[in-house]
Parts: C-alpha cells; sequence; structure tokens
C-alpha cells in the first residue's frame, strides 16, 4: 500500500434503513465510505507515534502560550486601573473574569465548526484572531476597550475545546490517558505561570507588555503549527477521500453528495447541518444526563478554582503581609498540584482500561471515572482547609498546601472528563467538550465576582466552608453515571443517545 495515497473502502448499502450518528439513511444513499483496513495510513491513529506525539507537544505548548494570558494582566490591574483613573474594582475583577465568559460563547462555535469543516481550519482562525486581539489589547486607550478585547480573547481560545477532540483523533483509548495528561497538564499550569511573569513583566515593562509577549509568542507558535499540523478529524479526511475517489473514477461531482462516510453527516443540506451542529453543544446537557453530571463537577471544580485564585492576592498582602513579587510566588501550591495530579491522573486512567481489559471486561467510557469521583472530594477539602487555614493565620505555607489539594483534585476531574466525553462520544467528542466547557465557564465567570462579599461577611474559614459543603453534597454526582452504565449493561447512554444531532 502506497502511504503517500488516501486509499479508502466503498461498501454498498444493502439495507432497507441504515441508522448512523446523524440519523437513518435511505437506500437510496447507495455507498458508505470507511478507511481502507485497521493499518490504514491515512487514519490518525495510524500516523507515526514520533509525529502524533510531536503535535500533542505543539497544542500543549499553544494551550499553555494563550492560557497564560488568562491570568498576566492579574497582577498588573492595579497598574491599569491607575493609568485609566479608574478605582472601580467590578472592573478590576472583570479584566480577570470576563475571559471566562468569552470561553462560554466560543465553545458553541469551535466545537460544532470544528465537527463540520475539521480541527484545522477552526484552530487556524481562532489563533488569528487571538493573536489581533491581543495586541489591540496591548494598544487599549480605555479600560472598557480593554476589557471588550479580553472577551474576544476568551471566544477566540480554540484549544480549550480543540486539544481533547485532536487527542481523540489521533489516539486509540487505551493509550490516550497519557497522551490527555500531557495536553491537559499545560492549560493548568497557565494560571499559575501567568501571574507571577505578568508581576515580572508589568514591574519591568508595564502592563501593556503582558499582552505584546503573549502577541509575539502566540504568533510564532502560530506560524509553526500552520506548518506541520495536518487535519486529523476523520470525518473530513474520508469525506476528502471520497472526492479523490470519486475523480478517480471518473464520476460526475454532482454525486458526491452520494458517497458518505459511515462517521459522517447524512445527505442534508448544509444548512440544515450547520444549524444541527450549532444546536448540539447548547441541547447535550439537557438530553444526556451524563453530559450534564459532568459538567456540574467540572463546573464546581473550575470555579472554586478561580475563587481561590481571584482571592489569592488580596488574602497574602491583607493576612501575611506578602508584597507584589511574593504574591506571584503564592500561586506554586496550585502548580505543584496541578502538574502531580495530571502525571498521577494520566498513568491511572491508562492502567485501569487495561486493567478492566485484563480482566475480560469490556472497557467503556464510564471507566474514565474514579479519578473525578477522588477529585471531586478533594476539591471542597481544599477550600475548606485552605479557609480555616487563612482564618487562624497559620504560618503561609499551611494555606499554600491546600491550595495544592485544590488543584490536584481539580485536574483530577478535567482530565477525567475530557477522557469520557471523547471515549462516549466519538466523532461528536468536540461538542460534548463544548457542552460541558460552556456550563463549567459560566460558573467559573459567575462565582468568583460572588465569592468577595461571601468572604467579606462570612469570613474566609466559613465563607469558605459554605462553598466546600455545597461541592461535597454534589460530590457523588459520577456515581449516578456508573450506576446507570452498570444497568444497561455497559452501554453509556450519552454515547448511545446524546451524541446524535
Amino acid at each position: 500500500m502506497n502511504n503517500s495515497t488516501a486509499v479508502c473502502s466503498i461498501h454498498p448499502i444493502t439495507d432497507e434503513l441504515k441508522a448512523t450518528p446523524g440519523g437513518l439513511v435511505s437506500r437510496h444513499d447507495p455507498v458508505t465510505i470507511d478507511f481502507d483496513s485497521p493499518n490504514d495510513p491515512t487514519n490518525p491513529v495510524n500516523w507515526s507515534t514520533a509525529y502524533r506525539w510531536s503535535m500533542v507537544i505543539l497544542i500543549s505548548v499553544m494551550s499553555l502560550v494563550v492560557n497564560l494570558a488568562i491570568l498576566m494582566c492579574a497582577p498588573a490591574t492595579p497598574h491599569i486601573l491607575q493609568e485609566f483613573h479608574s478605582d472601580d474594582q467590578l472592573k478590576a475583577t472583570l479584566l480577570v473574569s470576563i475571559w471566562e465568559l468569552g470561553e462560554v460563547f466560543g465553545p458553541l462555535l469551535i466545537g460544532p465548526l470544528s465537527e463540520m469543516y475539521g480541527r484545522l481550519p477552526i484552530y487556524h482562525a481562532a489563533n488569528v484572531t487571538f493573536i489581533v486581539f491581543s495586541a489591540i489589547a496591548a494598544e487599549s486607550r480605555s479600560i472598557n476597550m480593554l476589557i471588550g478585547c479580553r472577551l474576544v480573547l476568551g471566544i477566540s481560545v480554540a484549544s480549550t475545546v480543540l486539544n481533547p477532540s485532536i487527542v481523540g483523533d489521533m489516539f486509540h483509548a487505551e493509550n490516550r490517558g497519557r497522551a490527555m495528561a500531557v495536553m491537559g497538564m499545560t492549560p493548568f499550569i497557565a494560571p499559575v505561570l501567568g501571574p507571577i511573569i505578568g508581576a515580572l513583566i508589568s514591574e519591568a515593562k508595564g502592563w501593556r507588555w503582558t499582552f505584546w509577549i503573549v502577541t509575539i509568542v502566540t504568533a510564532a507558535f502560530e506560524v509553526i503549527f500552520a506548518i506541520t499540523y495536518r487535519e486529523s478529524y476523520r470525518v473530513v479526511i474520508l469525506q476528502r477521500t471520497a472526492r479523490r475517489s470519486q475523480i478517480q473514477t471518473g464520476e460526475h461531482i454532482g454525486q458526491l453528495r452520494n458517497l458518505r462516510s459511515e462517521n459522517g453527516f447524512p445527505n442534508t443540506s448544509r444548512i440544515k447541518l450547520l444549524c444541527q451542529s450549532l444546536c448540539r453543544p447548547l441541547k447535550l446537557p439537557f438530553t444526556s444526563l451524563a453530559v450534564l453530571l459532568v459538567s456540574i463537577s467540572c463546573a464546581i471544580g473550575l470555579s472554586y478554582m478561580y475563587v481561590i485564585i481571584t482571592n489569592l492576592t488580596n488574602i497574602f498582602q491583607q493576612v501575611y503581609g506578602f508584597g507584589e513579587r511574593e504574591v506571584g510566588l503564592t500561586y506554586l501550591g496550585l502548580g505543584f498540584g496541578t502538574i502531580s495530579s495530571a502525571i498521577f491522573t494520566g498513568l491511572f486512567l491508562d492502567w485501569y482500561l487495561k486493567r478492566k481489559s485484563a480482566y475480560n471486561h469490556a472497557p467503556g467510557p464510564e471507566h474514565r471515572l474514579p479519578p473525578m469521583l477522588f477529585g471531586n472530594l478533594l476539591v471542597p477539602l481544599g477550600v475548606i482547609g485552605f479557609g480555616w487555614t487563612v482564618a487562624a493565620r497559620t504560618p503561609w505555607i499551611v494555606p499554600i498546601l491546600c491550595t495544592a489539594v485544590t488543584g490536584f483534585g481539580f485536574v483530577s476531574i478535567s482530565l477525567s472528563a475530557w477522557s469520557y466525553v471523547v471515549d462516549a462520544f466519538g466523532i461528536y467528542a468536540a461538542s460534548a467538550t463544548a457542552a460541558v466547557t460552556v456550563v463549567r465557564n459560566i460558573a467559573a465567570a459567575v462565582l468568583p465576582l460572588a465569592s468577595p462579599p461571601l468572604l467579606a461577611r462570612l469570613g474566609p474559614g466559613w465563607g469558605m466552608t459554605v462553598l466546600g459543603l455545597v461541592a461535597l453534597l454534589l460530590s457523588p454526582l459520577p456515581v449516578v453515571i456508573l450506576r446507570r452504565s452498570r444497568k444497561s449493561g455497559g452501554e453509556d447512554e450519552s454515547s448511545s443517545r446524546g451524541e446524535t444531532g
């Protein structure tokens, strides 16, 4: 077989009606397209190991650079307010949290569009938008203009939705955990490094350079990405193969709609497909209980992380008397927790799936959920511990260790959730990831705004305890998914019903 040539098999449909992910296909659709064999080199899971891992590293580094911008401006907020002659604390909070509001809307477009047009063009469009508005933010002439740019930057972050999907495109399930861990580690390092780097840059060069640095570095990596990355979404690859097959066989191009991937879209209008795709992430939390429960767990994890992140500076300045440089270092506890969790969770996910296979259990998406159960307990325990150690004015290292516990739990939840939706939803993994991301980011945008009044009224001890108890009450949510999977014979309901358009 020539590895440079896309090869496919064209199979006749003999059934009167054939069920597909997009609906029913009648006998008037005469052929389906699939990869030629399990070892077809055009299938992304069969690309060379070196290339696949280099792509994992590249998208991980791009995610790190993009996500650094989330909190690089946080330590520079006092300088920004001073330059624009403002003392509005709401705007100071919005400068940081408006990003998450942008990430509520972005996935609703990025995920579905990537399932229609492929990962590559959507990723490029999002990256270019991010670069342009980072440069505009660096030259902002008002605080409102800067907040608006931060909103667009949040909307244009493609890595949150597409990186898990790209890993799912390129790796078999039993080897996916380690790749997810590497890919998933960098977004969690960014909130830790961002404030440290932002504090150093804003003090040395001014707050505008926190945006210029992101602009320059992101542009450099986008050039590398444009040169090296090739489309990994199997539906688009097979659609292109169908076109080449049609040209080679001399069929009229107008009949292309009758050549369809068995993993692709039904023969319907492009407008209708677009509407179905854009609506899918909005429908999934309401039509799939599994997606809803996973989304709630992720929402609790991320929002509680942001409650700590947005209050860390004030707490350590007011309670422990830390200066601007020292405050940046307090985020290292979160960094230690997130990195160690990414390593542990990634190894555990692959080990657990192989263990199930060794005992003749057919591994399913629900076998990705045990780390989520663990994380659902660690996040509230870390938050409660942080609040009471601050209230008791214990040595500064103690609350930082509590933030490490929270960070460990949050990453356990996130990696478990990404692995679950990628395994459960297949070609619709981007839409499912988008649905989870939307719910998660709504909570992350809203809860940090409510936490300062709560902590001011109840104090850090009782304030964090209230939040922690709510999370503890919701911690058994993954058990519901596991029980439903066992009752249905191991087939997750989200994969059988929730993925349809």
